[in-house]
């Protein structure tokens, strides 16, 4: 998220160096783990020279870290997406080790202890360990591996310590925040899936509206301009972002041309349309009671591909596929199934068949390993951990109220104070984790070390909108409950952050 870490690290470089080879960390092994490949890694035109560590845990976690020969004292470890299991060559884990390299940290990464393409979707929970170590354990057990070869292999000692992750990889913030408080000393938290059990249960949830009540995608593009003609202006200027889609007040029902009788025009919505509508934008229910907040207005319009961000989401692909598809039918199928019929049905039965109004007896334990819902941050508070989160406004995979709700609710908890240690940003235009057509280009990691290492707390994180390697649209990302006006709705001045209206 944010695409460029570091890129305003103005930090001098360490000149602490190895005090050992590294190729004499393989005698870190243990019954608890394998250190089975340490190798020099030669400087390039674009990395600096770093030893590579790769590391196995039973039974079947890999952890790589990387130690730059000079070394700034500092430890970044970054997340997962999705189901993890990613290869550490994919292209956005290379990225992510670069972005730590050039600025002289020690990057750290894990698999989450299973492979993608051995476990493909979410086959890997069939084994409870392999689950347990997705949920929380790889991440506690990766920050204290890549602790133990700083302290071997330099003769400074750690100085401070960073996490930075996006979708699943925001979940893992918030896990290592309210389970592990001690591991890290800043923690970027970005479109986070938190209320994962709650999450996927509503996805169940409008998938199955949507098969009783299909929406076309030809009509996303209306959709979307009906949305934005009444949503854009709401914070006093129409400039084609939605600042806000709460306070739009958006109603299907109420807002949308009606087609006449059994007609099914290209100008008009027919009453199952609304209906699907209604539902997806209603909140999920569970037992007759609120199970998640419905979706916010804004990620129906279409991104740089030229498609409706709810393409692959919420509404299918031209070939049946999408990633709310995939993540509902493996939460069912591997997650809530195994003991039941469940696990040997197709996604799509496992969709259709799936009852959100009956308990399973693995609800409970899905919900204890998965989700990060606790707002009491005190002992992350305490041990002077400060928290950064993002969230895309017109996020279209996981829902930007959640991540706000959560945000509340530690307010709620921690007290008016909260903002001193844990701040929220929400990106206007920004689908997940990046893209969509917000300035979803900013650098919230040097906002954090210097947060934690300078006292300065981020009121605002300057953010741009880059098509084609050119700057089209900056602003401020205003730390919550501030919004970013206009100071100057006539020339369209700038902007900066006020109080919320």
């Amino acid at each position: 998220g944010g695409g460029v870490q570091f890129r305003d690290y103005k930090a001098a470089t360490s000149t602490a160096k190895p005090r050992t080879s590294c190729a004499g960390l393989v005698a870190l092994t243990s019954y608890e783990l394998s250190v089975y490949s340490a190798r020099i890694v030669p400087a390039s035109d674009t990395l600096g020279e770093h030893c590579r560590v790769d590391v196995l845990v039973e039974p079947d976690m890999n952890i790589e870290v990387n130690l730059p020969s000079l070394w700034n004292g500092r430890l970044y470890m970054f997340g997962n997406g999705g189901y993890a299991g990613e290869s550490f060559e994919t292209p956005g884990r290379v990225a992510n080790r670069a972005h730590g390299l050039k600025a002289g940290f020690v990057t750290a990464a894990t698999d989450t202890g299973h492979s993608a393409q051995r476990d493909p979707g979410g086959s890997f929970a069939l084994s409870r360990q392999k689950f347990i170590d997705f949920g929380f354990r790889s991440l506690h057990v990766t920050a204290e591996t890549a602790k133990r070869l700083i302290a071997a292999y330099y003769s400074t000692p750690l100085s401070k310590s960073y996490f930075d992750g996006c979708s699943t990889g925001g979940r893992q913030a918030l896990i290592l925040a309210q389970r592990f408080p001690t591991d890290f000393d800043g923690i970027i938290a970005g479109s986070p899936g938190l209320d994962y059990t709650g999450g996927q249960l509503a996805r169940l949830y409008w998938k199955q509206g949507l098969a009783r009540n299909p929406f076309p995608a030809a009509k996303l593009s209306l959709l979307a301009s009906r949305v934005y003609e009444q949503c854009d202006a709401k914070d006093g200027l129409k400039d084609g972002l939605i600042e806000n889609p709460l306070q739009c007040n958006f109603n299907p029902a109420r807002d949308l041309p009606r087609c006449e009788g059994s007609e099914d025009g290209a100008s008009c919505f027919t009453a199952n349309q609304i209906a699907a509508l209604e539902r997806l934008y209603g909140d999920a229910t569970r037992q007759g009671k609120r199970l998640f907040p419905g979706w916010p207005v804004g990620s129906e319009i279409a991104g740089p591909n030229g498609q409706s961000g709810w393409i692959g989401q919420q509404i299918d692909t031209a070939s049946g596929q999408s990633a709310w598809n995939g993540y509902a039918s493996g939460f069912v199928r591997f997650i809530l199934g195994p003991g039941t019929p469940l696990v040997n049905l197709t996604d799509a039965d496992a969709i259709q068949q799936f009852d959100v109004n009956k308990d399973y007896d693995n609800l409970a334990f899905a919900q204890d390993v998965l989700d990060a819902k606790d707002p009491d941050l005190a002992p992350f508070r305490q041990h002077g951990g400060k928290l950064l989160m993002y969230f895309g406004w017109a996020d279209p995979q996981l829902n930007p109220r959640m991540g706000l709700e959560y945000y509340e609710n530690v307010m709620a908890k921690m007290g008016a104070s909260t903002p001193e240690f844990a701040r929220l940003f929400m990106v206007p235009g920004m689908f997940h984790c990046g893209g969509g057509i917000g300035t979803s280009t900013f650098d919230t990691a040097t906002a954090l070390v210097r947060w934690v290492e300078e006292g300065q707390a981020p009121a605002a994180i300057p953010a741009a909108r880059i098509v084609s390697g050119k700057t089209v649209r900056a602003r401020p990302l205003c730390a919550w409950p501030e919004v970013a006006r206009y100071r100057s709705e006539e020339r369209r001045v700038g902007k900066e952050c006020r109080s919320r209206w």
